[in-house]
């Protein structure tokens, strides 16, 4: 199960380290990811959607894992967003709604393009995976209805 996760994390080019997460009253989660090597702290904010969850300690350590891998996926598509605004504002369309740039520039925008595309489905299956894991192990929290 490890390996699976690891090969996983590896497929997607995700960014490594060690995890953390802090969790907000409101249930929004900062993750952590600290570069071993370098030394370097990055973090991200999972806002939380709908009501609360009061989940065993297991089930914790658990959905902990699901917010690290979360924000794995979303620190590694953030740079892409900002490389594929950089290129949106270099390069604007026309009236017709075309894009007019050099053919290395459409070539690493498509990828980039792609890229992204792969990282909101692995975010959104993850994302899937969790909430899945919350409704079987975890009761609604009376105070979030």
């Amino acid at each position: 199960m490890l390996r699976k996760a690891a090969a996983g994390l590896a497929a997607l080019g995700l960014i490594g380290g060690a995890g953390s997460v802090v969790y907000a009253n409101n249930g929004d989660a900062t993750v952590k990811i600290t570069n071993q090597k370098t030394g370097k702290a990055q973090s991200v904010r999972l806002r939380s959607v709908g009501d609360g969850y009061l989940c065993p300690e297991a089930t914790h350590d658990k959905l902990k894992a699901h917010d690290i891998k979360l924000g794995r996926i979303k620190l590694t598509w953030q740079p892409l967003r900002r490389e594929a605004r950089k290129l949106e504002r270099e390069y604007p369309q026309d009236r017709q709604g075309v894009r007019h740039a050099p053919r290395a520039v459409v070539d690493r925008y498509n990828a980039i393009i792609r890229r992204d595309d792969q990282l909101v489905a692995a975010y959104n299956a993850e994302v899937h995976a969790r909430n899945a894991m919350a409704d079987r192990e975890c009761k609604p929290d009376a105070k979030g209805t």
